[in-house]
């Protein structure tokens, strides 16, 4: 095929497709961006939302850099006397900081540039000004500390003025514009009012806002750091606390949210969350295989014996992490060295493990004979939908098989690390839910043999 036999397959652009282009454009940039400047807008711009048939995203970005070409860069003074009507007839909606609203406090290294700029320009006459703010800079890392205490001061003063200031100004202009200084996501629509408030990113977010009142006395920029020593001193349960909460309270928004948009037609749905830039998030589905679930419900009864491990080398396992917790504190090194030992015992004593676990099961076994015979037949029933790996033993009368160790010179046998999750994954299977797993998982270290 030619090349002008492929021109003219391509859909030809009339007057009417380009205003369609145009107005398709001009709705599809959100209030908050309309300031924005016109590369940092294109580079944020949605083509899919401005594609119509028969023209693909593709095309209307071509065509419109097309268009670009055309035009004049510069703007004329009519165009500028035009923008300057529109700005003295509403001053306060084309600036994004308020002109009444209160400038931040200076940081105590910037009241100590602007006090000592004019003496140090004068003295270094020759020098530029990004290497004078350059030596400014280590002149106030070098002063001492009595010195520096008193920027400290006028920064306090002038943090305690600004907070008034702020609350006035609050009082006054209560359907203010926010200052630059907000992120986007901050600037409120109108229908952002009503939606819920956003919950935090995750548990570390709710402590952090949690410690700010006790940050009396700290640098601001230290706060991050300060946080963040505190939160590793945490226990584990006190983290697990802060996540817990997150998620309750992403949980909740979901249902406000979703709640709040039914009131309104798909339409308007869409163009609420494009206006503020949300997500509508999706119903939370748990998503849970069948076995999976089973073993939730399979929950140990009043008075079952706890199944023991079946693995010699697992026995051995959970013995040595007991006895190395204090030497080796963290899992995944204990579990290296417990590793080494293993693949230095003899294989009689490798063995001496399997019989102590073949053992074991045994001995489970009839417990549980024993102590499903005194169950009531409801119970009974329970328990054979619940734990049906447990159960079949019962119902045939067959014992678990226990593999038996056989001793080999040529045997090369290897401790291998099943996990690649957090640290406390090893000994958390361990330790844990032994009795709650089905036969395939009830030995969660296995053997390489080669």
């Amino acid at each position: 095929m030619s090349g002008t036999e492929t021109m003219t397959d391509e859909p030809a652009w009339t007057k009417a497709n380009l205003r369609t282009l145009l107005a398709a454009m001009k709705t599809s940039i959100p209030k908050r961006d309309r300031k924005r400047t016109y590369f940092k807008g294109l580079i944020l711009f949605d083509w899919k939302e401005v594609a119509f048939p028969p023209f693909s995203p593709e095309a209307c970005k071509e065509k419109w850099g097309e268009i670009m070409k055309k035009m004049m860069k510069i703007r004329t003074l009519t165009e500028l006397i035009v923008e300057a009507e529109d700005v003295i007839s509403n001053p306060i909606q084309n600036l994004r900081i308020h002109p009444e609203h209160p400038k931040r406090p200076r940081p105590p290294n910037a009241i100590f540039f602007e006090e000592n700029w004019s003496k140090f320009n004068k003295k270094q006459t020759r020098m530029s000004q990004a290497k004078l703010f350059t030596h400014l800079s280590k002149e106030y890392q070098l002063l001492p500390d009595e010195e520096k205490a008193q920027y400290v001061d006028k920064f306090k003063l002038e943090v305690e003025e600004y907070k008034k200031k702020m609350e006035k100004f609050n009082k006054q202009h209560t359907k203010k514009r926010l200052s630059a200084d907000c992120t986007d996501d901050e600037e409120q629509t109108e229908d952002a009012k009503c939606l819920p408030a956003k919950p935090p990113f995750n548990g570390y977010n709710i402590f952090c806002k949690e410690q700010r009142s006790s940050m009396t006395g700290f640098a601001f920029n230290a706060y991050s750091s300060v946080w963040a020593v505190r939160w590793r001193n945490l226990t584990e349960e006190e983290r697990k606390t802060y996540c817990t909460r997150c998620k309750e309270l992403k949980r909740e928004y979901s249902t406000k949210l979703n709640e709040y948009l039914n009131t309104f037609d798909e339409e308007e749905q869409q163009k609420i969350l494009k206006e503020n830039d949300i997500k509508r998030p999706k119903v939370q589905i748990e998503k849970k295989t069948k076995k999976y679930a089973v073993r939730k419900v399979a929950k140990k009864l009043p008075g079952e014996p706890k199944k023991p491990t079946q693995a010699g080398n697992a026995m051995f396992c959970k013995k040595q992490m007991a006895l190395l917790k204090e030497t080796i504190p963290n899992s995944r090194e204990r579990f290296a060295k417990i590793n080494q030992l293993w693949c230095k015992l003899s294989n009689e004593e490798k063995y001496q493990y399997k019989e102590d676990a073949r053992k074991n099961m045994d001995k489970y076994y009839i417990e549980l004979q024993a102590w499903f015979m005194t169950s009531s037949k409801a119970e009974q029933e329970a328990y054979r939908i619940c734990n049906p790996s447990k159960y079949k033993y019962i119902r045939t009368n067959i014992k678990p098989c226990v593999d038996v160790y056989r001793p080999s010179d040529s045997e090369d046998e290897e401790l291998e690390d099943s996990s690649s999750d957090e640290e406390d994954y090893i000994s958390y299977k361990i330790e844990e839910g032994e009795e709650e797993e089905e036969e395939e998982v009830d030995d969660i270290i296995s053997f390489k043999v080669y």
